[in-house]
């Protein structure tokens, strides 16, 4: 994008806020400043991606474009975020802006401030970010600004590759199942040495869940749609072709955990998938974009690249799973007319693009998607990007039990697959119904 194209976004969005404000009445005609000129003040920015590579931008970037305002970024643990939320938004001590993961959206919606369609429309949102970027989209207005995407990758070990002869890594799931023979190794007991992948259980394969989902999703599975009576659950649709994807599905992913199976290559004696990659144990690891530099710090003689998750042989179909990081508005806040302000400087391409550099994650806006880095491994995220969907996960906590319960279901022959799969329906409907829009 040359400097032209980027002053002329930047007119743009300032005049897009400006409507935004006028729209939600928090700054009113004559005699108000608008634009960057307008904000001013401490603004106070939550989330989970780390300090250490992003506070420098918001602290260095934004300031340039107003400078009548500070912008603090506090940097918030995953597994606690949720709960601070909760606590502060009930002391009425909430940030201004809050930079969430799809598997938060819906718990805080109620705290957001929900862009209208009147200051900008559903086409002109889907046009300007990728399909993944969706999830943003509601009954009310639109919950948030895209920020990053971090794509699930296929991360594999290159020499292990080579020594069987493999040039490429699988592009396909069929693929994948032909490498078994040559990439799974046993000793003289029958135990496993070297794996080919992680699938097949939960305890000790990481993102086990997000691989289930994007299993769903290449099925073209929503997992979970809007409504008009607000959200409705899929995970038990029929598809077209009168099959179940679901029960395909898990039965694909257990495949892996049964020693009886040519593609036997997983169990839970073994460590984590993370651990054994890392230990040069397996071939290939499903993975985060945001995995790169923690791989490589673990082990830095591991010769690995990254490479495109594989996709269902025969649909014209391409997915993989991504956590779509947005910033989003505290409807509460004290300074909500410079909060919206700041929030607009953030989807920026200028400090997107600063942003992409610093977490090295791709964005959720086309534009820049279109302008691809030089390093082969940020070009891999890139791509992957284009085609990561999410899903709205009601409770992650909540459905992470769900999901292993129904893996253990099956595994164990507690329930059958139809009837695991139905109570996994059941338990997650009954809290996307709590959703519902209220008559």
């Amino acid at each position: 994008m040359n400097n032209f194209q980027t002053i002329l976004i930047a007119i743009f969005m300032a005049f897009f806020v400006f409507g935004v404000l006028i729209f939600s009445g928090a700054i009113k005609i004559g005699g108000s400043k608008s634009g960057a000129d307008a904000i001013s003040g401490r603004i106070v920015i939550w989330g989970d991606l780390p300090s250490k590579e992003v506070s420098g931008v918001f602290q260095g970037t934004l300031p340039d474009s107003g400078g009548n305002f500070s912008a603090l970024y506090v940097e918030q643990n995953k597994d606690e975020y949720q709960q601070k939320l909760i606590e502060a938004f009930a002391k009425d001590e909430g940030p201004d802006l809050f930079i969430l993961s799809g598997d938060m959206m819906l718990r805080n919606g109620n705290f957001t401030y929900k862009i209208p369609y009147t200051s900008i429309s559903e086409n002109t949102f889907r046009t300007n970010y990728i399909d993944g970027a969706d999830i943003l989209l509601t009954n009310d207005g639109i919950s948030g600004f895209p920020l990053l995407v971090d794509p699930l990758v296929l991360y594999y070990n290159k020499d292990m590759l080579s020594n069987e002869g493999i040039l490429y890594p699988p592009s396909t799931w069929d693929e994948l199942f032909g490498l078994s023979s040559k990439l799974n190794k046993k000793k003289a007991d029958g135990t496993l040495s070297q794996s080919m992948i992680a699938l097949g259980h939960y305890a000790n394969v990481n993102h086990y869940k997000e691989i289930l989902s994007l299993l769903l999703l290449q099925s073209n599975n929503p997992i979970i749609s809007r409504s008009n009576t607000g959200y409705t659950l899929n995970i038990k649709d029929q598809s077209s072709n009168g099959t179940y994807p679901l029960e395909q599905i898990i039965s694909f992913f257990e495949e892996f955990s049964n020693p009886s199976k040519d593609s036997y290559s997983w169990n839970r004696s073994l460590p984590s998938s993370f651990d054994m990659f890392t230990s040069g144990k397996l071939a290939f690891y499903i993975g985060y974009g945001s995995e790169l530099f923690k791989i490589q710090s673990v082990n830095p003689n591991l010769s690995f690249d990254v490479a495109m998750i594989p996709q269902t042989k025969g649909t014209n179909i391409k997915r993989t799973y991504g956590d779509m990081y947005s910033v989003v508005i505290n409807k509460k806040s004290k300074n909500l007319a410079s909060v919206m302000g700041v929030a607009s400087l953030m989807n920026n391409p200028a400090f997107l693009k600063e942003l992409a550099i610093a977490s090295s994650l791709p964005t959720m806006n086309r534009s820049l998607l279109n302008d691809k880095p030089a390093d082969s491994y940020l070009v891999t995220f890139f791509n992957s990007a284009i085609i990561a969907r999410s899903w709205l996960d009601p409770d992650r906590v909540a459905t992470d039990l769900m999901f292993k319960e129904l893996i253990d279901n099956t595994l164990s022959n507690k329930l059958s697959l139809v009837d695991s799969i139905d109570k996994l329906y059941n338990q997650m409907d009954l809290i996307v119904r709590s959703y519902q829009i209220k008559k």
